[in-house]
């Protein structure tokens, strides 16, 4: 056997959890011909056993992927596509290969697998349905292998038609629906059960949308690659017809645009919380296939396509969000040298939160410069009741849990101590003001409680392509001291020298280096830190899944302070001058002055308790020195 007409006559395969492959064909027959592999984990054969079982907890995550039959994705989309009947006989085996080891869902109960937990579930569902309508339709199964494959599908059915087993709070809710959904359509001629299920999974999904996305359209899960992937998902939906409702559709573009503004100038996505360093690079053609909107499309494409948003910053005062992309003055035609800041201000739940309150990342030049930690895995499930486990760490992992750390994130740490994610209630967005001046200055204003007693106040201060000022304020409601370090992480590919309180860094293909300083006195440099274990880990990115980068770290400290304030300068010049920094006790009114190549500089601003931000700049020039 090897191509037929078949599947011409069935629904597509809905492509729930879409991949990256420009030739799914190509993929197929790679997996048939090596194996199928995921990131750094081994290579598995369908044709021989497959691990089901879990033999380590720092195996959880790929054991996930294997029972949610990810190796089966390209095989059946490629049997859809080209009818070549050699995927869809593997996909098979591999299918009868785990009903003989879980013919009902308590047979997972011996060996820790994953092979009836909630997501995986979902994810199964819609592909056993898609397997098993194929294999009938091409008399491919025995009586005794096709009552068994229905069995299980039902078993399916009706553990997700179970409420108690959807996990509605988070994403892993919206991939069972999404795999009801489509396995429930399968059949829904056939079994009054799997036509429930479509009308069961409906009801569900615009229940779950409106949960899952601000009205913004931004998802609050704290991660710009959750809000790629469900958006994916709810796309691949829309173009197979499970979702018909022009509203969830006109939505669902929202979301697109949303997801644009956390597309950085190389193309990758913004990597706060658990997000990976993922390349969203695409042709046109690919484009135009993957995404509906302009926007979209045009970041994707490096402008090759489509348009860029009508404004050069955004505000998601609902979600917890900023950013701010603008092209560069010099190179205005090269994206990938724009301009580009995003400061996550969100808390709406511990759904992969990192204790990352008020963090940001920066580009400019063409070159990342202030990066987030990444994701680095789900590796190491933490003992219930551990000092992890109070810390808000699902994960034991090491890497893991310094990625999730306030260390690690470019905001304030209060005594060595993370930021609280568990046992005190989300603020949702602490994003609260932001303002834009005549001559380009854009500032942005967030504010937020830690412990229940710190207020902390952050204003970023962004002229594009020329300087940053981080301004943080904070204060002890009880009175309490506290040593504190404000936290700034490079991209890995970049040096850091320190001098005399100051930091130099070199970015490829700009004509000043960037210089760093505290606009005020009192706030002490660290020495430069990178890829340090002991006795904390310090200096590390993830840009994936069980990788860890060295990356230059660094901090302004206070010590025992129960009021106080930093203020830190990025900018590109050779030389830099500090002149002057005044900022009133509540941390309202303030204004600097510096000097640098090209004149000198002054920023002042203030933040009353009620009304708008107000900040502006003065620049003077330098005079040239006559002759003698």
């Amino acid at each position: 056997m090897t191509t037929g007409s078949h599947h011409r006559d069935l629904i597509p395969y809905e492509d729930i959890a879409p991949g990256n492959e420009a030739s799914v064909e190509a993929v197929a027959s790679r997996i048939l011909a090596e194996g199928w592999k995921l990131g750094s984990y081994p290579s598995i054969s369908v044709g021989r056993d497959i691990p089901w079982a879990l033999k380590t907890p720092s195996l959880r995550s790929w054991n996930f992927h294997i029972h949610c039959w990810d190796m089966l994705n390209p095989l059946l989309k490629a049997y859809s596509e080209n009818g070549t009947l050699r995927f869809l006989v593997a996909a098979i085996q591999v299918a009868e290969n785990w009903v003989n080891h879980y013919p009902n869902p308590k047979a997972q109960e011996s060996d820790g697998s994953f092979a009836w937990y909630d997501m995986a579930v979902g994810m199964r569902a819609y592909r056993l349905a898609y397997l098993l309508q194929s294999a009938r339709h091409c008399n491919l199964l025995d009586a005794h292998l096709d009552d068994r494959l229905w069995k299980s599908l039902r078993d399916h059915q009706r553990y997700l038609a179970d409420d108690a087993n959807i996990k509605f709070h988070n994403n892993h809710g919206y991939y069972q629906v999404a795999g009801q959904l489509a396995m429930g359509r399968r059949f829904s001629d056939q079994s009054s059960e799997m036509a429930e299920a479509v009308h069961q999974g409906r009801e569900r999904l615009a229940r779950i949308l409106e949960q899952q996305f601000t009205a913004e359209g931004v998802h609050r899960e704290h991660s710009p690659d959750y809000h790629r992937m469900v958006y994916e998902t709810l796309k691949a939906l829309i173009d197979a017809g499970l979702v018909e409702d022009t509203d969830a559709i006109a939505f669902a573009d929202k979301i697109e645009r949303a997801l644009a503004w956390f597309v950085l100038p190389n193309q990758r996505i913004a990597n706060f919380g658990d997000s990976d360093y993922r390349l969203m690079r695409r042709n046109r053609s690919d484009a135009t296939r993957k995404w509906r909107t302009h926007e979209m499309r045009y970041w994707v494409t490096s402008g090759k396509l489509g348009h860029a948003h009508d404004t050069h910053w955004a505000a998601f005062p609902e979600s917890g969000y900023f950013v701010a992309r603008h092209p560069d003055a010099k190179r205005p035609d090269r994206l990938e040298h724009s301009s580009y800041l995003a400061q996550t201000c969100a808390f709406h739940s511990r759904t992969h939160k990192h204790a990352d309150d008020l963090s940001f990342i920066w580009s400019e030049h063409g070159s990342d410069i202030l990066v987030d930690a990444g994701r680095y895995g789900y590796l190491g499930k933490t003992e219930l009741g551990s000092p992890l486990w109070h810390d808000g760490h699902w994960y034991a992992d090491p890497g893991r849990v310094y990625c999730e750390s306030t260390r690690a994130h470019n905001t304030l740490e209060f005594d060595e101590a993370n930021l609280a994610r568990k046992g005190v209630r989300p603020y949702g967005s602490a994003l609260t003001r932001w303002a834009e001046t005549k001559d380009g200055l854009l500032a942005a204003e967030s504010e937020c409680r830690h412990f229940r007693r710190i207020r902390h106040a952050r204003l970023l201060f962004f002229l594009p392509g020329d300087w940053l000022v981080v301004f943080d304020w904070f204060h002890d409601n009880l009175q309490g001291t506290h040593d504190v370090k404000q936290w700034f992480h490079l991209a890995a590919d970049l040096e850091l020298k320190a001098e005399a309180g100051t930091y130099q860094v070199e970015i490829p293909g700009t004509d000043s280096p960037l210089q760093v300083a505290s606009l005020l006195p009192e706030p002490t440099a660290s020495p430069p830190i990178i890829g340090q274990d002991m006795p904390t880990m310090q200096g590390w990115w993830s840009p994936t899944e069980r990788e860890l980068r060295p990356n230059f770290a660094f901090s302004y400290s206070l010590t025992n302070a129960r009021t106080g304030v930093f203020a830190t300068l990025f900018a590109f010049t050779e030389k830099l001058t500090i002149q002057d920094g005044r900022i009133n006790t509540s941390g309202r009114k303030g204004q600097f002055s510096w000097r640098d190549d090209r004149g000198t500089h002054k920023l002042f601003f203030e933040r009353p308790q009620r009304g708008n931000l107000r900040v502006g700049r003065q620049f003077r020039k330098h005079t040239p020195t006559a002759p003698s």
